[in-house]
């Protein structure tokens, strides 16, 4: 079902449970091109099964994850910001064993578990609830703050250790530190370009279907975002049957920031 909500950008599509619709649009065709935005690989395989069995056409349909887009966009915006590249895990924990061992990540305290895995694993979880963002970073102090002593001084730290980390990767590697990271730099290029950048990457996209999703980290948030409000394509979110309500009233907190894609590291 198509859902509306009234604290969600107007011109954003909600669908829970409602996969037919994605399919219908596609075997009709539009002008234009549709690029279908699935995160994993699964997801994308099944839409292209379920299409090859319709018989549909194959024209005005592209596939991508959110990675693909912002490496496209950075690509096209020659001189602007950072390179495509990311270091990959490996290279993030052996990078984290090095900040864990000279003690530059300052908030790496008793409260934080020392193994670099562990480390990783608390900034991807801070990374996809908060993405760095400022406003949400500080929505998530004021709530680690309300939690009863002592548990609210570890949820700090933690959160800190978090950034501290972040802060210490981007300072050790000019690559990304992460896909998610290179997204972002994406998001505020179109930001700073005023959906210049996308028009010039993805002229002929006329419609975004983001799909296959089972949560929605920040930065897929902030991706949406940024296109609702800096260029002129249709926006569908399609949510499971199963965690698409619990998802559909968590969306509009996460688009409730200002400057998508902006994080605390930027001066």
């Amino acid at each position: 079902m198509s859902i509306p909500h009234a604290r969600l950008p107007t011109d954003l599509t909600l669908h829970v449970g409602d996969e037919e619709s994605l399919l219908e649009r596609l075997r009709d065709g539009s002008p234009g091109t549709e690029l279908v935005l699935t995160p994993v690989e699964l997801h994308r395989r099944n839409v292209q099964r379920r299409l090859r069995e319709a018989h549909a056409p194959k024209d005005g349909i592209e596939f991508a994850d959110p990675a693909d887009v912002g490496v496209r966009l950075l690509d096209h915006a020659d001189g602007v910001g950072p390179s495509i590249d990311c270091i990959d895990r490996i290279d993030r924990l052996s990078m984290i064993r090095s900040v864990h061992a000279d003690g530059s990540g300052s908030s790496i305290g008793p409260g934080v578990p020392e193994d670099p895995r562990a480390i990783e694993q608390l900034r991807t979880e801070i990374e996809n609830v908060t993405g760095f963002h400022p406003a949400r970073l500080r929505r998530l102090r004021d709530a680690a703050g309300a939690i009863a002593t002592p548990i609210d001084a570890d949820a700090r730290e933690r959160i800190d250790a978090a950034v501290d980390i972040e802060r210490a990767l981007r300072n050790r590697t000019d690559s990304h530190v992460s896909d998610v990271a290179l997204v972002r730099r994406a998001i505020g290029l179109l930001r700073e370009t005023d959906g210049v950048a996308w028009r010039s990457a993805f002229p002929d996209v006329t419609c975004v279907s983001f799909v296959g999703v089972s949560s929605v980290s920040a930065v897929y948030a902030d991706l949406l975002h940024v296109l609702l409000e800096r260029s002129s394509v249709d926006v569908h979110l399609h949510l499971r049957r199963g965690t698409g309500p619990y998802l559909a009233r968590r969306l509009p907190d996460l688009f409730d920031v200002d400057a998508p894609g902006a994080v605390v590291f930027e001066p």
